[in-house]
C-alpha cells in the first residue's frame, strides 16, 4: 500500500524540481477538507491557491464533469461546443464584457490580453506597464509582466515592452507613460504580492490615466474574481471598470480553464488566425465552469463570502491584539485573507505555515510579508474558528 513517504520517492525519482513540496500525497478531499496517503486530514485553506472556490469533490460540479466525460471530452475549436457556449453567455451575461477568448489557464489569459492590447493599439504602441509586487504568470511574457525580481532571475533578457511602476504612486505611474505605451495592467488587489488591496482612489488615478493617454485597462482577476473577494470580480466593488480582463483559477474549481474578456470593440481586433488554443475552452473544463458559476451566482452565495471574510479578518485582528509581536493585522477583500506579520513574525513567516502543516492546516506565506488564506468559499464560520485557534497556539510557539 502507498503512502507518503513512498510516494514522495516516486515523484522526487522523476520530476523537474520546480516545487518545494510538503512531504504529503494528497489522495482524497470533501468540502475544506483533503486526506494524505497515510490517513492524515488536513483543514485546507489554501484551495489549491484559490481554486477549489467550491470545495474539493463538490458533488453538483462532479456530476457535471462526469457527464460531459461521457459524451465529448474534446473536439477543435474549428467546431462550436454547447458547455463553452453556455459558460461564455453566463460570463458576459454577468459582467462588463460583451466577448471573451478561452484558454487553459490564468498566465495564457494574460498573454492573451497583453496579445490584444499589442494589436488593438495604434502601430508602435507595444509597451504595458505594471506595478511593483504584482504577479502575471509564468510564461516569458508574464514573467516580464510581474513586479517582483525575484521572478525575473535567471531568465534574463526578459522580453521588451514592460515597465514597472512603483506601487501606490500615481504621479510615478504617469512617467511612465510615452507614445510606445499601450496599456496598464494591474490585479485589484494583489495575491501574490501580499495581499495587498489597491486603494478605489489609486485605481480610478490609474483609470484616468488610460482615460488621458488612450490606453487599455487591463484588470488580472485570475485569484480576485470568481466570487473570492465577494463579488463575482473585485473590481465590482471598487467603481471602476476594466477595458479587458483575465480570469481562471477558480472558473473550473479545479479544472484548467482560464479566459480573458472585452468590449465588443476591442475584441474586433483579434480575427481568424492571431490568436489560438488546441485545448481553450475544453468541454469537460467548461462543464466544470458552468456547474461552478451557477452555485457561485445563486442568491446569497456572494454575501455569505462578504459576511466570512469579515468575520475571518476580525479573527485574525484578535490575534493581532494578543500577539502584537508577531502579527499587526489582517486586510484583504471577501475570503482572500492576509495575516499581516511585524518584522519578527515575516523572520518566522515560513515556519509559522510549516508548523500549521503539521497541525493538519494548509495556507501560505505569500508577498514575503502576510499568511495568505484563501478557503473555499463554502467554509464554514467553525472552520475558520478551528483554524484560528490552530494559529493561535502556533503564534504562542513564538511569542
Amino acid at each position: 500500500m502507498e503512502n507518503n513517504k513512498n510516494l514522495k520517492s516516486r515523484g522526487d525519482d522523476v520530476f523537474i524540481g520546480t516545487y518545494l513540496r510538503y512531504p504529503a500525497a494528497m489522495i482524497e478531499g470533501s468540502g475544506c477538507r483533503l486526506v494524505d496517503a497515510d490517513g492524515k486530514q488536513y483543514l485546507d485553506f489554501l484551495s489549491g491557491i484559490a481554486v477549489c472556490a467550491l470545495g474539493h469533490s463538490h458533488p453538483q460540479v462532479s456530476r457535471a464533469i462526469c457527464a460531459q466525460a461521457e459524451k465529448l471530452v474534446h473536439v477543435s475549436n474549428l467546431y462550436y461546443t454547447q458547455p463553452q457556449i453556455e459558460l461564455a453567455e453566463m460570463l458576459v451575461a454577468n459582467s462588463f464584457g460583451d466577448k471573451l477568448f478561452m484558454c487553459n489557464s490564468g498566465a495564457e489569459a494574460n498573454e492573451a490580453a497583453i496579445k490584444l492590447a499589442r494589436i488593438h493599439s495604434a502601430s508602435g504602441r507595444y509597451k504595458v506597464i505594471s506595478l511593483g509586487g504584482s504577479f502575471h504568470g509564468r510564461t516569458l511574457a508574464t514573467v516580464a509582466a510581474t513586479g517582483q525580481p525575484k521572478f525575473h532571475q535567471g531568465f534574463e533578457p526578459l522580453p521588451d515592452g514592460f515597465v514597472h511602476a512603483p506601487f501606490g504612486d500615481l504621479d510615478e505611474l504617469e512617467k511612465c507613460i510615452d507614445d510606445a505605451t499601450c496599456a496598464i495592467l494591474c490585479e485589484p488587489l494583489q495575491g501574490e504580492g501580499g495581499v495587498r488591496p489597491l486603494s478605489v482612489a489609486y485605481l480610478q488615478g490609474i483609470r484616468e490615466l488610460c482615460d488621458k493617454y488612450g490606453l487599455l485597462l487591463i484588470f488580472d482577476e485570475i485569484q480576485t474574481g470568481m466570487g473570492r473577494t465577494g463579488t463575482l470580480f473585485a473590481h465590482e466593488q471598487l467603481s471602476v471598470t476594466p477595458d479587458i480582463l483575465t480570469m481562471a483559477k477558480a472558473l473550473g474549481n479545479g479544472l484548467p480553464i482560464g479566459a480573458m474578456m472585452t468590449t465588443e470593440a476591442i475584441a474586433a481586433s483579434f480575427v481568424p488566425g492571431t490568436h489560438a488554443s488546441t485545448f481553450g475552452g475544453n468541454p469537460v473544463a467548461c462543464a466544470a465552469g458552468v456547474a461552478t458559476l451557477r452555485i457561485i451566482l445563486e442568491d446569497g452565495f456572494l454575501a455569505g463570502v462578504r459576511e466570512k471574510g469579515d468575520y475571518f479578518r476580525s479573527k485574525l485582528e484578535g490575534l493581532a491584539v494578543r500577539f502584537p509581536g508577531l502579527l499587526s493585522s489582517a486586510r484583504g477583500m471577501g475570503l482572500l485573507v492576509g495575516g499581516v506579520l511585524t518584522e519578527k513574525g515575516i523572520a518566522v513567516g515560513g515556519e509559522i505555515v510549516t508548523r500549521m502543516f503539521e497541525r493538519g492546516y494548509l495556507m501560505n506565506f505569500a508577498g514575503n510579508s502576510v499568511l495568505r488564506f484563501v478557503p473555499p468559499l463554502i467554509v464554514t464560520e467553525q472552520e475558520i474558528d478551528e483554524i484560528v485557534e490552530a494559529l493561535a497556539g502556533v503564534l504562542a510557539e513564538y511569542s
